[in-house]
């Protein structure tokens, strides 16, 4: 239901806060913090400046947002699509991205807008002639890269099967993608538990959540088994990016689905539901000061008339607060090639 006073210790209700109760959880306010864009996805979480990075996929952004302020400043990477982006360690302007299909270093100290930044790119994956681009991606605890591609035509529509999934090591000088899982149709969530030694992974037509015996060391992945299918569910939608708490539960965007669902990958079964005022809802992650706020991506690209008066803010990033629960630091790029590049 929608309301018009949130207590105070959960969040100071502005005429953008949608408030609703969820499994219990009688103060769970889901909050607009950014304008409508196109595409959003890939939310990060920079600990160090306290700001929130993710991007807008087709109209080729990256977006920072100050919760403090509330403004979000924009870079435009001419490259291509940018399906992730996430800070390189030890760097206040340096960010890793994936730009079609290139993982570029990327200029921009973030402080204001951008029409042209300075890339670089490291490394390409998937072969030239196959029509694919990077859609998302994350830092695991030794600083490598994990990210995928999905297939796709000139008009966006889905070329199912030609995607695959891939881990730059932090210590590849060459900077040379590694093949870990091909092939997929849309690689999508990513998440590794906070003992280090179970990695979650989405490919979202499956409709089913990955597990994967992780060693931090080596980065090697093994024993694939499958610990939560939405194909069992009456829920609508495809699962899409989604991070982790402290407590070991998934928090799972559903494109398609307008919510975001809290999973236990022990159990398999669905521990909360938390609706969003948009349909396609495209990832979330954890952050602010105590890491105690979800911060959910929503899209708003290529929706019908309709869709786009039933849900107006479709587009927007929000902000889910109250949940009782936090997530961990999201890790930084840390790689030789970049240095051996700047």
């Amino acid at each position: 239901m929608i309301r018009v006073i949130c207590t105070s210790l959960v969040c100071i209700l502005v005429t953008l806060v949608y408030t609703r109760q969820v499994a219990g959880d009688s103060n769970v306010c889901v909050e607009k913090v950014t304008d409508t864009y196109g595409l959003s996805e890939g939310p990060h979480w920079d600990h160090r400046s306290q700001k929130l990075y993710f991007v807008d996929i087709y109209n080729q952004f990256i977006r920072r947002l100050d919760p403090a302020t509330g403004v979000v400043t924009n870079a435009y990477i001419k490259h291509g699509t940018v399906g992730v982006v996430i800070p390189v360690d030890g760097s206040s302007d340096q960010l890793i991205a994936g730009a079609g299909k290139d993982i570029v270093l990327v200029t921009w100290d973030g402080e204001k807008d951008e029409k042209e930044v300075p890339t670089e790119v490291l490394c390409s994956v998937d072969e030239k002639n196959v029509k694919t681009r990077i859609n998302d991606g994350k830092v695991d605890s030794s600083g490598r890269l994990w990210l995928g591609t999905m297939g796709e035509n000139e008009v966006g529509n889905l070329i199912p099967g030609i995607g695959s999934f891939y881990h730059i090591d932090s210590q590849n000088k060459l900077c040379i993608p590694m093949k870990e899982i091909s092939p997929v149709s849309i690689s999508n969530g990513l998440a590794w538990n906070k003992e280090d030694d179970t990695f979650y992974y989405i490919d979202s037509p499956t409709r089913q959540i990955a597990a994967y015996d992780y060693d931090p060391n080596s980065g090697k992945i093994s024993n694939r088994r499958i610990v939560f299918n939405l194909n069992t569910t009456n829920l609508s939608g495809v699962p899409d990016g989604m991070t982790i708490d402290t407590d070991g539960n998934l928090w799972v965007a559903l494109f398609g689905g307008s919510q975001v669902i809290n999973v236990n990958p022990k159990t398999g079964k669905i521990l909360r539901v938390v609706k969003i005022p948009a349909e396609n809802v495209t990832s979330a992650t954890f952050g602010g000061p105590f890491l105690d706020i979800l911060y959910v991506t929503t899209s708003g690209h290529g929706l019908t008339a309709e869709q786009q008066e039933k849900t107006p803010k479709a587009g927007a990033l929000f902000a889910v607060k109250g949940l009782g629960v936090r997530g961990s630091l999201a890790n930084a790029f840390r790689n030789e090639c970049v240095d051996k590049c700047t």
